[in-house]
Formats: C-alpha cells, sequence, structure tokens
C-alpha cells in the first residue's frame, strides 16, 4: 500500500457548513480507502467501477481523473503508473467515501515520489475531486480526512476537537445512496432555507459544549434537533425515518442524517454499551458500526 484515507461522520452542522456555519466531524477509523501505485508505460486507473487508461475512465471516476491528471502535470517526479485503487466504504453513503479515496491517491503519489506534500497541499488537491463530485464542496470532508482527528470546521479555519464525553455512536447505513450533489442543490433553493440553516448552525455551539463536557443528555437533544431541520429541508427519506423510528424505540437517545442527506447514515447516540450492541444486532439487515466516544 502507498497511501490511505480514512472515512469521516460528520456530527452535527452538514448543510449549514455550506453557508459559513461551523461544524463538528471525526475520523472513521472502521473505514478506509487503500492505493496502490505500480509502474507502468501509461497512467492506468484499477477500481472496481472501471479498469484502463487514465483518459478513457467511465465519468463516475472524472473527479480522480482530474486530479491525477492535475497532479501528473505540476508535480515532474510522477512518472506512469497503474492506479490501483480498493476501498471499504460503501458509497454514497454520507461517510466521505469521494474524500477519502482522494486522499488516498495523493497521498500514494506524495509517498511512491517523494513530493513532500503539506496538509495545505493535500487540501488544496483535495478540492479538485470534491468540487467536481459535490458542487461547492465545504471543505469539512476534505479536513477530516487530511488531518485524522476531531475538528470543529468553519470555513476555513480548523480548530481540534477534544472530546470527554461517556457514549457510544452507532453508524447505521440505510441500504440506499446519499446524493449529496442533489441535496446541496435542493437545499440552496428551498424557501425556508435560511432559517433552517441557521437554526442548524446555532446547534453546534452547543454540541461542541456538551462533547467537552460530558453532557449527553444535551449531545443527543442537539442530535434530535439538527435532524428536525434537516427533515424540514427535504434530505430525510421515508426510508431513513423509518430506520430512525427504530434506532429510537431501540433506545437510542438521539438519532440524525449524517452527510448529504437524501439516502446513505443515520448516527444513533447511546450511553449504554449493550443497548448499542443489542440494537446492531436487531437491526443487523442494515450495517452498522460503532464507535466508543471515549477512545476518540
Amino acid at each position: 500500500m502507498d497511501g490511505y484515507g480514512l472515512a469521516k461522520i460528520i456530527l452535527i452542522g452538514e448543510h449549514s457548513v455550506v453557508y459559513g456555519h461551523p461544524a463538528i466531524a471525526i475520523p472513521f477509523y472502521a473505514m478506509r480507502s487503500e492505493v496502490v501505485l505500480t509502474p507502468h508505460e501509461e497512467f492506468i486507473l484499477d477500481t472496481k467501477y472501471y479498469t484502463g487508461p487514465l483518459n478513457n475512465a467511465v465519468d463516475e471516476l472524472r473527479g480522480l481523473v482530474a486530479l491525477i491528471t492535475h497532479m501528473a502535470e505540476i508535480y515532474k517526479k510522477i512518472k506512469p503508473v497503474i492506479i490501483s485503487v480498493r476501498s471499504s466504504l460503501p458509497e454514497k453513503s454520507g461517510l466521505g467515501s469521494s474524500a477519502s479515496v482522494a486522499k488516498a491517491v495523493i497521498d500514494a503519489f506524495n509517498n511512491h515520489f517523494h513530493l513532500e506534500l503539506t496538509h495545505i497541499d493535500y487540501f488544496e488537491l483535495l478540492k479538485i475531486s470534491e468540487n467536481i463530485y459535490h458542487h461547492n464542496a465545504s471543505g469539512i470532508d476534505a479536513s477530516t480526512v487530511i488531518y485524522e482527528k476531531p475538528i470543529i470546521y468553519q470555513r476555513p479555519h480548523i480548530k481540534p476537537l477534544k472530546f470527554n464525553i461517556d457514549g457510544y455512536l452507532a453508524v447505521f447505513y440505510s441500504n440506499t445512496n446519499s446524493a449529496t450533489k442533489s441535496a446541496v442543490a435542493h437545499v440552496s433553493t428551498h424557501p425556508e432555507r435560511d432559517i433552517h440553516i441557521d437554526a442548524l448552525g446555532s446547534l453546534t455551539a452547543n454540541a461542541k459544549w456538551a462533547l467537552e463536557n460530558n453532557d449527553i443528555t444535551l449531545l443527543a437533544t442537539m442530535f434530535n434537533a439538527a435532524h428536525t431541520h434537516l427533515r424540514a429541508l427535504g434530505i430525510s427519506t421515508p426510508t431513513l425515518e423509518e430506520l430512525r423510528t427504530k434506532l429510537l424505540d431501540a433506545g437510542a437517545l438521539g438519532v440524525k442524517i449524517t452527510g448529504g442527506g437524501m439516502g446513505g447514515c443515520l448516527i444513533a447516540l447511546f450511553n449504554d454499551e449493550e443497548k448499542a450492541l443489542a440494537t446492531k444486532e436487531k437491526l443487523k439487515s442494515f450495517p452498522s458500526w460503532m464507535i466508543d466516544l471515549r477512545n476518540m
């Protein structure tokens, strides 16, 4: 392996972060993308979507094609290679699949060709693919996968966030695709956009205090309030709402969309590990993962 990129989870602030409000995100260590480079006479992409010359890649890979083409143009050390990409992230899930893969690609070229890239270089390069895939990407996905620690992000500022909370976060995939680009476009034209965006933005400060001061009840309240506004903006779906009801009935304290919405994942907050594990077992038809927030 020459490079890797983690997944990410937005705890609170999705969509409002696009409009300049703060958001909180954490790296998701359970999932990652990996890239291996092999010398070759031309640039070849090797992915689950497509294997063949870079310039003939399918449209789903247009962001990666733009990124790799740009890097090859500006960094003369780079020579033709086979770029083998593998990822454990469910695609279009709201967990930052595109940023994870792009970071892994940048990482691979940096390590393989000794480019000595800085964090700023990584961020600027990641914007190339992220803006293609998501349109006006906020930068929170890129920042989280680059810094690999909990952050509070308010464009263009990134600050580390020290957790002090006893609780468990369970991530449940709804088995339906998220549609971040469509969701961002939908929110931008919503007639009550500003009301809900401003309300979402105001929740982040309370969530930050809760995370730093071990107040899981307040954090759960912020989760539920955030979901209410996200739903009002039209980025939930019947499938997400049905799964959310099941999670709350099973004992989750707070449940919300994470990421772009219109499918993808929900995050559920628990104060009891056994209850979280029992819920995962009860709803095992939905892929799920658990994070001990005490270890963040």
